[in-house]
């Protein structure tokens, strides 16, 4: 028996049984942060949106990053290979149904998003870079008094989010690229301008990343709905019948008497974390690095992202794919899973062709504006292990070689460890969330009582805190 072979076997079953963990503190304590800020992420959504495109001009006049330039980072990091080959992937493997339980854990997730980027913002630091860096690894470390711990999740993030991710984001752009565009050396020569133009933003540091991905996230964002718009329009007859196949599948009688309900509630519960990455700790990284006057402003923001992508861009995707086919059955006749289903579909579309190509095309946007989200956590954790400039130079040379290296390799035992990675941080994160959740209601009714009082935008100030040791940077 091979390596991998081997690797498969003990990967699958970890990943199995440390998903029902996961389950548990992602989904319950979700559910129980929802009930405690009383549905904020539904109720207040017209507040939160509007704070999302807040402060749209101000990130090109200062240094630091802000609002808008995390919420764009931030959405980039979730709007990726998750948002295409991960929605086919779920509809193949969990059915129809296991969209509408995607939907149910954006929606619970969005809370759990709200609580940790938030956490962030109250004990982020300024490191040697002038710019602000924080995450899971800052509030255990300063909040929890753990120092092991938050080594422990810190080194976690990089090989999870730093190393795992950006190699399956790589590996699926490239593949994709090399099926739409076939001539000798492709998967290479795709793998090295991944790596290239990673490479050019990376070693620009965070601010050029923050830059980088507010003008381009929201545009490839749009530009993939009206992409997805025109798809739906050429099988608009079966726009209905979609919608009806997830309802019918998410908790359909032979879902229920067949015993399948589980492993479509399960498989929407891991392709909906994939994508939003709500509860996992690497949004709260990206929250960490802005400039607001209040942690709850980019804790709202964050929250409404989660929304945004799985709500709006994992919608569309699975509406492209559903109202292609009659039934379920006829998607399983393909044989065909992941971005190829994608890229079948829109080739039996008035755009021929050149429809998988184009498809191509949007998984390498989305697949490069993840890398480099994926590094910016993976910075702010690096920083908080060595702030060493030798030490940061030398994590953007590993992550750079990863997205060469991996175009090079097979994606399926990459997404089994990442994916067990992915569950046990969310395990984990959410346990400490939790444990520090005081602050966040503490800053969040701070938020309220001067909104009450008619400031436009509230400021912070730790000492409202009732444990205000280990936040250092709202003096």
């Amino acid at each position: 028996m091979d390596i991998t072979a081997v690797l498969n076997d003990v990967f699958g079953v970890l990943n199995t049984y440390i998903w029902y963990i996961a389950f548990v503190f992602l989904v319950g304590l979700g559910i129980y942060f929802t009930i405690k800020l009383k549905g904020l992420q539904i109720l207040k959504i017209k507040e939160t949106s509007k704070l999302a495109f807040s402060g749209i001009k101000e990130g090109g006049e200062k240094s630091k990053v802000s609002s808008f330039e995390a919420f764009c980072i931030g959405l980039g990091a979730r709007v990726g290979i998750g948002n295409i080959a991960g929605v086919a992937s779920a509809i193949v493997a969990g059915g129809p149904g296991a969209v509408f339980w995607m939907w149910i854990f954006a929606i619970i997730g969005a809370a759990s998003s709200f609580m940790e980027s938030t956490l962030s913002q109250i004990f982020k630091e300024k490191k040697e870079d002038g710019q602000f860096h924080s995450g899971p690894a800052y509030y255990v470390l300063k909040g929890l008094k753990s120092r092991t711990l938050a080594m422990v999740l810190a080194a976690l993030i990089v090989i999870t989010f730093g190393v795992g991710f950006v190699g399956v984001q790589a590996v699926n752009a490239a593949s994709a690229l090399s099926g739409a565009f076939e001539f000798e050396n492709n998967t290479i020569i795709f793998g090295l301008l991944i790596a290239i133009a990673a490479a050019i933003i990376i070693f620009g540091g965070v601010k050029r990343i923050a830059t980088f991905s507010s003008k381009v996230v929201p545009v490839m964002a749009f530009l993939w709905l009206v992409f997805c718009l025109i798809v739906i329009a050429c099988n608009f007859d079966g726009v209905v019948n979609a919608f009806a196949m997830i309802f019918q599948y998410a908790f359909g009688i032979e879902q229920v008497t067949g015993g399948l309900l589980g492993a479509v509630i399960m498989n929407g519960l891991k392709r909906g974390v994939f994508s939003n990455e709500a509860g996992l700790g690497s949004i709260a990284n990206i929250a960490g690095t802005a400039d607001v006057k209040h942690p709850v402003k980019q804790g709202m923001i964050q929250s409404f992202g989660t929304l945004i992508d799985t709500i709006v861009v994992c919608t569309f995707t699975a509406v492209v794919i559903l109202s292609a086919f009659p039934s379920y059955g006829a998607i399983l006749a393909t044989g065909i899973t992941k971005a190829p289903l994608v890229q079948l579909v829109t080739e039996g579309t008035f755009f021929g062709e050149v429809g998988p190509m184009i498809v191509s095309v949007f998984l390498l946007v989305f697949a490069f504006t993840s890398l480099i989200g994926y590094y910016t956590m993976s910075e702010s954790n690096i920083r908080f292990i060595s702030d060493k400039k030798s030490t940061v130079f030398a994590v953007r040379v590993v992550i750079i070689a990863v997205a060469f290296v991996s175009c090079l390799l097979g994606a399926d035992l990459m997404e089994l460890i990442c994916d067990t990675f992915m569950a046990a941080m969310g395990a984990i994160n959410m346990i400490c969330v939790f444990l520090l959740s005081k602050y966040v209601y503490r800053a969040y009714d701070d938020w309220n009582a001067q909104k009450a009082q008619g400031i436009e935008e509230p400021v912070f100030h730790r000492d409202i805190l009732d444990d205000p040791s280990g936040v250092t940077e709202w003096e």
